[in-house]
């Protein structure tokens, strides 16, 4: 369905996105309807190949994050009415929104996992495009890219697990899936299957392509980093993780909470506006994988939902603040955060949605954020009581610290955007009250409040998790009292240091100086990009040239070789052909045209002639009765 308004988005430029936001909204309602309906599964299975059927199955898992797709894909629908209004290009750009959502969509109704992979990758083509949309500047272009081959690359390891998997007896089908013995065991199917996984969700250590895919336009950014593509690989990993063993799981944990620590403290470090959030996405994310790691599942799952709503938020909003900004045409970088502040007199509505989504993305109570973050840091603490050693509670400390690290990372954002005073180049002026955009923005602050999933988030069981993900196991954040009061302060520590360290004396001073040689080093995520492109790049360089240098040398002389043999062998056949087959048709066929002529002259009409030949048959005739008497 979100292809085919995208289709008519394209057909028709004029009323591009309109036709794309209804059709979503018809698909939130259905889903809308499945989801308070939703009792059992729903399986689907065809036969693609010979004694081979793909599936499809909506579950209550799959129910749930269809209608969230399918909402936040609306909500980023509309708010690109007005953000992309004037862009010749916004046709286009609808029709690969459209291509985007249905691919994801088909991610999570997919039941096998060849059907899902084709599913998963489409999902890879179509974010290509949307990073890319601007493709005129080579920055974009080059963005587009990095984020297409990164995630090409991961995915092989996935495509080469699923074979494995299948190989080794395993169905294929994600309702069904199973840990199966393999020769080359378990632990390399997992692998294989996780590389995927954590090149799609933008894990360690493939995580530098996310922060550079900002170079599309900023609703493209939500719709990337809320709900779709990132999240499908906490996905598949929730539908799959029973075929990890415990070694695995281990790998998962330290994997997802060096990401979220990565994350925070590239995020601490960054000036630019969505550079900010793309690197708290990823911490988040990481925050998702050790939940999945440590054994949170249904918590995990619940903080991809709220994350969704809060994240979106926030990209929108500062979207809002980008588009606003474009508006006035003033000049400069409007996306550096050196050169804004004071925004929130111009722009309440996106400053109040702001410091909605930052509390709920923060972790206090009362929001969203406090009750899957809390519930993933339970987790956490309960996997290293089991552990065995005391060296496993690092995990859950690590998690504390990171979101002591949220709260300065995000309280830093709204000082240097929102609050103070203007720092930027002209004059900033009250601008029209556009609905297209702080609709969005004000309905998904709404949904990042707690109480629509819990009236008391310290006590009891959360009806969400129970009504919708069909689970009676996960309680709450009923924490001990001491965990649950340390991670609340934390929080607070962090927003508190973070006003004091950017009060607007200090504020003036900090924007004089020049970054520290620190500063670089955090702002580049540790100079990952540089790594790579110091050590991975020139090794696949060297095996390409490598590679080249066989085909030139060895290759390629026998190819010419045979080559040549086969030549002369069609010459030889061909002299064979003309004097031998065709001389030979072309003889048969001149001494079948002399006895033809020959014959035809005994046709002549007289009878004498005809005398003769009787004559000479009948003696025939006789000499041959005689001899056979």
């Amino acid at each position: 369905m979100p292809f085919i308004g995208g289709i008519f988005s394209f057909v028709l430029p004029s009323k591009a996105g309109i036709v794309g936001s209804l059709v979503l909204l018809l698909a939130v309602i259905m889903a809308s309807y499945g989801l308070l309906i939703h009792q059992n599964s729903w399986f689907y299975r065809f036969a693609w190949l010979p004694d081979w059927e793909l599936g499809f199955q909506v579950d209550q898992v799959s129910v749930v994050l269809i209608w969230l797709v399918c909402f936040i894909s609306l909500m980023v629908h509309f708010f690109s009415l007005s953000y992309m209004n004037d862009d010749p290009g916004k046709g286009r750009y609808f029709l690969k929104l459209g291509f985007f959502t249905t691919a994801m969509l088909g991610i999570l109704m997919s039941d096998h996992l060849i059907l899902l992979f084709m599913f998963w990758e489409l999902v890879g083509f179509s974010s290509y495009l949307l990073i890319g949309f601007w493709y005129q500047e080579i920055n974009n272009a080059q963005a587009a890219r990095i984020a297409f081959m990164t995630n090409r690359i991961t995915d092989a390891g996935l495509l080469v697990g699923i074979l494995l998997l299948l190989s080794a007896g395993g169905t294929g089908y994600i309702s069904s899936i199973e840990m199966v013995d393999h020769p080359m065991g378990t632990f390399w199917i997992g692998t294989c299957m996780l590389m995927g996984i954590l090149g799609k969700s933008a894990q360690f250590p493939f995580l530098t392509w996310l922060p550079q895919a900002m170079a599309g336009p900023t609703p493209v950014s939500a719709l990337i980093h809320a709900a779709t593509m990132v999240a499908a690989g906490v996905y598949l990993l929730f539908r799959i993780f029973v075929i990890f063993d415990p070694d695995l799981m281990l790998l998962v944990v330290l994997l997802g909470i060096l990401t979220a620590l990565i994350g925070a403290i590239a995020a601490l470090n960054q000036t630019n506006l969505k550079r900010v959030l793309a690197y708290s996405t990823i911490s988040q994310l990481g925050f998702m994988v050790m939940g999945l790691g440590v054994g949170a599942y249904d918590m995990a799952i619940f903080h991809l939902w709220t994350h969704a709503f809060f994240k979106a938020g926030l990209f929108l909003s500062i979207g809002s603040v980008i588009h606003y900004l474009s508006i006035l045409e003033i000049g400069g970088d409007v996306q550096n955060m050196r050169h804004l502040g004071g925004l929130r007199k111009y722009l309440p509505v996106t400053f109040w949605a702001y410091v909605v989504g930052m509390l709920a993305l923060i972790g206090l109570p009362f929001f969203t954020g406090f009750l899957s973050k809390e519930g993933i840091l339970l987790g956490a603490f309960r996997w290293a009581e089991h552990g065995g050693h005391p060296v496993y509670y690092l995990v859950p400390f690590m998690a504390m610290f990171t979101t002591f690290l949220t709260a300065c990372y995000m309280g830093r954002q709204l000082i240097l955007v929102f609050l103070g005073s203007y720092r930027g180049p002209g004059v900033l002026k009250k601008q029209p009250f556009l609905w297209a955009e702080n609709l969005p923005i004000g309905l998904l602050a709404i949904l990042s409040l707690g109480v629509f999933y819990t009236l008391n988030p310290f006590h009891g069981k959360i009806p969400f998790l129970i009504f919708w993900l069909g689970t009676n196991q996960v309680e709450s954040v009923n924490h001990p009292g001491d965990i649950l009061i340390f991670s609340i302060l934390l929080m607070l520590l962090g927003l508190g240091w973070v006003f004091w360290r950017y009060r607007e004396v200090r504020l003036k001073k900090w924007i004089s100086l020049n970054p520290s040689s620190l500063t670089h080093f955090a702002e580049n995520a540790f100079y990952l990009d540089q790594i790579y492109m110091k050590t991975l790049v020139p090794a696949f360089n060297w095996i390409v040239v490598q590679t080249a240098r066989v085909d030139e040398v060895l290759i390629n002389p026998i190819i010419d070789r045979f080559a040549v043999f086969f030549v002369v062998l069609g010459k030889v056949i061909n002299l064979i052909d003309k004097n031998l087959v065709d001389g030979g048709v072309q003889l048969i066929s001149r001494l079948t045209e002399v006895a033809g002529d020959n014959l035809r002259k005994l046709q002549n009409a007289r009878v004498q002639m005809h005398f003769v030949v009787a004559l000479l048959g009948l003696l025939l005739l006789l000499l041959w009765l005689i001899q056979t008497s």
